[in-house]
């Protein structure tokens, strides 16, 4: 399953240049979703996730380790600032830290939806 420096750098600036905006997001404009499932990455690297719908259908998503991973990140960030967990990560790469979230001495909610 290759997954090479020069398309894990490619994979960090594609991330970066197609960030979504959060204008016009919605409430009514979402598709929620309360279970999901990684499969091991694929031929050329990228995961599969299946999320289970409220609706009881499912959406399949395909994606590279470094949005995968971005996407993780950011999601124990919000949970952990949130206090819903104490999320206490470090994440690494190539020896160097990348990213380190730390449990919160006193709980903040940030998110009001």
């Amino acid at each position: 399953m290759p997954f090479t420096a020069s398309a894990k750098s490619d994979a960090h600036i594609l991330f970066n240049d197609q960030r979504p905006s959060p204008q016009d997001l919605t409430e009514e404009s979402v598709v929620g979703f309360v279970s999901a499932l990684c499969f091991r990455p694929i031929g050329d690297g990228e995961m599969v996730m299946r999320l289970a719908g409220e609706d009881g259908g499912h959406i399949d998503l395909r994606t590279n380790p470094v949005c995968a991973g971005r996407l993780a990140i950011a999601l124990l960030d919000l949970i952990n600032q949130n206090g819903w967990f104490d999320v206490d990560l470090r994440v690494t790469e190539g020896g160097s830290e990348i990213a380190r979230i730390k449990p919160l001495a006193s709980k903040t909610f940030v998110c009001e939806a």
